[in-house]
């Protein structure tokens, strides 16, 4: 009895020490609303963006880890699977305590986490207002056809990340589908309530690229938010916008306001997409929200025929995080 219960003594240490060395974690969201988007009639239980995902590290010793994350979106309202099967993140590296991360596989480009960083709605479900102002939408307003000039997530591509005293820096580049192999860089400095950042995006296209600047700031009652964005498509039109927003917690409520326009200047007369969302967040639990958001599109993009005319629309959803 004495000796078996030493085996499992000593076996319970192994354990500890290899789980304390590497771990894997199970994550995702399911979020469903009822929803009329803004440039359709149609009224419609949506999926937005829901996901399953798997990220873990072991630790490779003297500070260098072994990382890895494979992502799955999925739409909940029907069950189907997105195609390809982990669109969102496919990806393996190594993590250095100095120098930085180093990751290959499906990535989101080196600009990517600048320029998602100023929507106080944070690119979520139709009210998202990084589409238009951050990413430069640059045709439409449907949020289902619409296309934006940013190259989010590059395949067969390569990462490189470094933080040093509220600085950040990556680095992207990825396998060409066009004529250049896409490659982007971002930067960002936070100090206490203030983050700056600036992003650019060389695509893969010949002459598309972007370039994006912005800032928040926290004042404790509220957030404000702001960015300037510019570039280039792939016809060698120049692209232009902007947004402006905020966010102001009261208890379990999280308010959102803001506007976003993107201009693409065309021989024949600049074609514009102006948006403004309004919305609330009811917080349940750290996991579990109620939203409702307003949204109110307008501008002379081609739609179909539907141009010049100002389009509303709302949302009401749940969301969980696990």
């Amino acid at each position: 009895m004495k000796k078996s219960l030493l085996a499992l003594a000593v076996l319970g240490a192994f354990a500890g020490v290899a789980s304390a060395q590497s771990s894997v974690t199970i994550y995702g969201r399911v979020d469903q609303e009822f929803a009329k988007p803004a440039a359709s009639k149609d009224k419609q239980i949506a999926d937005n963006a829901s996901r399953l995902g798997f990220k873990g590290t072991e630790d490779l010793g003297n500070g260098l880890s072994a990382v890895f994350r494979f992502e799955h979106g999925f739409s909940a309202d029907t069950g189907a699977a997105s195609d390809p099967f982990w669109n969102r993140y496919a990806m393996v590296g190594l993590s250095s305590a100095k120098y930085g991360t180093l990751t290959l596989g499906r990535l989101e480009n080196g600009a990517w986490d600048v320029e998602s960083s100023f929507d106080p709605f944070a690119g979520e479900a139709y009210a998202n207002l990084r589409d238009v102002g951050s990413t430069l939408q640059t045709s439409s307003w449907d949020a289902a056809k619409a296309t934006t000039l940013d190259a989010r997530r590059v395949n067969n591509a390569v990462r490189y990340d470094i933080a040093y005293q509220g600085f950040k820096g990556s680095a992207s580049i990825g396998e060409a589908t066009a004529e250049d192999k896409p490659w982007a860089v971002g930067g960002s400095y936070t100090a206490g309530p203030l983050y700056v950042g600036a992003g650019y995006e060389k695509l893969s296209a010949d002459k598309a690229k972007m370039w994006i600047v912005g800032a928040t700031y926290d004042f404790g009652m509220a957030k404000a938010y702001a960015n300037y964005a510019a570039g280039t498509n792939a016809a060698d039109r120049d692209v232009k916008g902007f947004l402006v927003g905020a966010t102001a917690p009261y208890g379990a409520f999280v308010f959102k306001a803001g506007y976003a326009q993107s201009k693409v200047e065309l021989a024949s007369g600049d074609q514009v997409v102006k948006k403004g969302s309004l919305g609330a967040d009811y917080n349940l639990s750290k996991r579990t929200k109620l939203y409702a958001d307003y949204i109110r599109a307008a501008g002379d993009m081609v739609d179909g025929g539907t141009a010049d005319k100002n389009k509303n629309g709302y949302e009401l959803g749940l969301r969980h995080t696990f």
